[in-house]
């Protein structure tokens, strides 16, 4: 990675602008993700970022499995996890400070706990340390973006480094905006910023402390009408309180330092803490009308905001760079249509809504003001305080798409779920997370077969040229012994896989490289599969592209000689 800053950046002579793939604008965590995702693939990419050193307050807090996974994607998991809380509960008090209902989020099936807990700079770094293992990548601070024009199969950038520095172009394939609620891009693409409307003011205040509360160990959504709060210990010795901002008080005298120490009092000394941050935050829930704009894509809070009361923000736009960035490597190599990425905003916004609605619902279960509602809510999570569907946090949507880029067919009721992910045995004895051995790209994975002896030579090279892995898949001690040269044979474990196939059905299941499953046939229809990939993805159309540039970089040859 070359790291430039303001008084390094834009500095070409020529007037010819600078080429690359993909221009990412915003290095916050989800631009970052979407750089280690490129690089990951090979794909050219310069970031831009108006701010010249990252920004070092904590905004996040909490994440899940699934996001989790996308960073065992990205070959980051096992340095982001010392970093991690992963053993906190949630609750939510009454109004009058009572625990009502507990949640202890079972886990496993995506191979980590379901809820995990960070400070923000930590995740970061591991972020910012990732890109830097990538000489392909490019990342420039200081820089802000000015203009964007598209014209043919590229779009040119317009950029100035620092408030003096002169405007250069940079021209890409594709530009992906992660530039946040305020989204340049966005602006620049005259996108809408609309749907819900919903506004609500929080005091935020974030402090390090000598040691963590001994008495605050979980997650807390406190339900006092009086005024609703949520307090959170973050790894370490970071700890975060929120509190909302009543109608008629002033926000910024509301957020001085002097109301902070109030605030905070009833759980720790003021004098015995650093307060870090104090600032009134508006939360909102907001979409804009398009994701995609030609060669533009929007990701995370550019493309969605949302409420933090389930800590679903950031993730949101985690699983975002997951879904757009093999896309977006696939078209650049040719390997798929362009056509692939509207795909990107089929699948991901109906998963953003439900994301909205659940931090809306619970948003308004701690918001609460008027004491007799209190009473009832309180009354309702008294009653349902031991049901497993909120003990285990089973009412998080998981993530499965309803059509997109896979077969959607009814009848093969797998596709579009995120395929599980257990511990699997490897035929050396070792024991190892099912994704290790699957790799970053597309997976075809069989129950108790190897899916290649079912597979004709035309889907064969597909799959082939594709790099995806061969695995089977069979129940401890029932590992086969006999498979191609190619196929990896394992045992699952923790029977999460095996439970996949007896409730979807399928001999077979094509796995896209985001976990995503494409396809899940009887090894009789695996062609039909193959074909299916060529219809959704363009492998038709892709091959053609593949051609036709070859001849056109030719000619250029030609005409250069």
């Amino acid at each position: 990675m070359k790291v430039q800053t303001e008084s390094t950046a834009g500095t070409r002579t020529d007037g010819d602008p600078e080429n690359t793939d993909v221009v990412i604008v915003g290095y916050g965590p989800v631009g970052a993700m979407v750089a280690n995702l490129l690089g990951q693939a090979g794909v050219r990419t310069i970031v831009l970022e108006r701010d010249v050193e990252p920004y070092t307050m904590p905004r996040a807090g909490a994440t899940d499995d699934e996001v989790l996974r996308v960073f065992q994607a990205a070959g980051l998991v096992d340095q982001l996890l010392p970093l991690l809380d992963l053993g906190q509960s949630t609750q939510f008090l009454s109004m009058h400070g009572d625990p009502l209902v507990t949640m202890h989020p079972s886990g496993g099936r995506n191979g980590f706990p379901q809820l995990a807990f960070f400070y923000q700079p930590d995740l970061e770094r591991v972020l910012y340390e990732g890109v830097a293992r990538y000489p392909h990548i490019t990342v420039r601070m200081g820089v802000r973006v000015e203009g964007i024009h598209e014209e043919g199969e590229g779009v040119t950038v317009w950029a100035r480094a620092g408030d003096r520095g002169r405007q250069t172009a940079i021209r890409a394939r594709y530009v992906v905006a992660c530039d946040g609620g305020r989204s340049t891009v966005r602006n620049l693409r005259s996108i809408e910023f609309t749907g819900s409307t919903y506004a609500q003011p929080w005091l935020v205040v974030d402090a390090e402390l000598e040691a963590p509360l001994t008495d605050v160990t979980s997650f807390q959504f406190i339900g006092n009408p009086d005024r609703p709060a949520v307090t959170l210990p973050l790894p370490g010795t970071h700890h975060r309180w929120e509190f909302m901002v009543l109608p008629g008080e002033d926000h910024a005298e509301l957020a001085t330092l002097e109301n902070a120490r109030r605030l905070i009092s009833p759980w720790v000394d003021p004098d015995r803490i650093t307060i870090l941050r104090h600032i009134v935050y508006t939360f909102h829930a907001r979409t804009a009308t398009q994701w995609r704009s030609g060669r533009v894509l929007l990701a995370g809070d550019a493309a969605h905001l949302m409420p933090p009361f389930a800590g679903q923000g950031l993730s949101s736009g985690l699983r975002d760079a997951h879904n757009l960035a093999w896309k977006l490597a696939a078209v650049i190599a040719d390997d798929a249509d362009p056509s692939l990425l509207d795909s990107y905003e089929r699948e991901r916004r109906p998963h953003v809504t439900r994301m909205t609605r659940l931090t809306r619902f619970s948003g308004a279960m701690v918001q609460t003001r008027r004491r007799r509602v209190a009473v009832v809510r309180d009354a309702m999570l008294t009653k349902v305080a031991h049901l497993p569907y909120f003990t285990e946090g089973r009412f998080k949507p998981d993530l499965r798409y309803s059509s997109g880029a896979f077969d959607s067919s009814r009848r093969r009721a797998g596709a579009g779920h995120t395929f599980p992910q257990p511990t699997v045995r490897t035929p050396e004895g070792r024991l190892r997370p099912l994704d290790d051995l699957i790799g970053s790209g597309w997976a075809v994975l069989g129950r108790d077969l190897d899916p290649q002896v079912h597979l004709r030579p035309e889907s064969q090279a597909l799959w082939t040229s594709l790099g995806a892995s061969f695995l089977s898949i069979s129940r401890p001690g029932h590992r086969r012994t006999r498979c191609e040269a190619d196929t990896v044979a394992v045992e699952d474990i923790d029977g999460y896989a095996l439970d996949f196939f007896d409730r979807h059905g399928g001999d077979v299941a094509i796995v896209r490289p985001d976990r995503i499953v494409f396809a899940m046939p009887e090894t009789s229809d695996l062609d039909h599969i193959a074909g299916l990939y060529r219809s959704l993805v363009g492998g038709d159309v892709a091959a053609a592209n593949r051609a036709a540039r070859s001849i056109r970089t030719a000619q250029k040859e030609v005409g250069r000689a």
